[in-house]
């Protein structure tokens, strides 16, 4: 009797330890808790920064390390787009990440905006502005599954080109009756920091 007591005290306990492992794995879900694959993750960006102006992006994680984003941008002076690609080492809460895209801004007329600053300016130069961006970053981001909220610092390549300068030039020069200026819209490449703040929202 000793020993079906025995046995059916250690079925009980068993039994107990059984249903209590059960239950508690819900709960860590319910307190957000990552799966441990990420990928197939799918949500929304929300971004602003130099060059890149203000971004609303898709974003896709098809591995949980790599991280895909590409959105529609405004500068203030026009729409463009953002594509870029992000590296994302580990799996903690706080990580480190690496972050390259390239993007585009349409020409627009920069005059308008211009205008916001002094009134009495106009310029031929700035009747067609736009350019062509391509990031290299790292950062910081907080947050794991469901929300995460990122910093990121780097370089830019930021090119375009310079509309109706011969215009400006002889603006500048129409004083003088000799001087006849023709030239062609050249183009320029600049280097400079960019960095960028945002929030993603992930909705699966």
């Amino acid at each position: 009797m000793r020993r079906v007591a025995a046995i059916a005290v250690l079925s009980g306990v068993a039994m107990t330890a059984s249903a209590m492992t059960a239950s508690a794995q819900p709960s860590l879900l319910a307190r957000g808790e990552p799966f441990a694959d990420e990928s197939g993750t799918v949500g929304v960006m929300t971004d602003v920064g130099v060059p890149d102006g203000a971004t609303a992006s898709l974003v896709v994680r098809p591995t949980r390390a790599l991280r895909l984003e590409a959105g529609l941008a405004h500068n203030y002076i026009s729409p463009g787009y953002r594509a870029s690609v992000t590296y994302i080492p580990f799996a903690s809460w706080a990580t480190p990440i690496l972050s390259v895209g390239y993007g585009r801004f349409f020409e627009r007329d920069a005059n308008s905006a211009a205008k916001q600053i002094d009134p009495t300016f106009t310029s031929p130069a700035l009747e067609k502005v736009g350019y062509d961006f391509a990031n290299a970053r790292v950062g910081l981001e907080l947050g794991k599954k469901y929300f995460t909220f990122f910093i990121h610092a780097g370089v830019s390549r930021v090119t375009g080109t310079v509309h109706n300068l011969d215009q400006v030039v002889a603006a500048q020069t129409a004083s003088d009756s000799m001087i006849t200026v023709t030239s062609t819209d050249p183009k320029v490449t600049l280097w400079g920091v960019s960095a960028n703040l945002g929030f993603i929202f992930y909705v699966h």
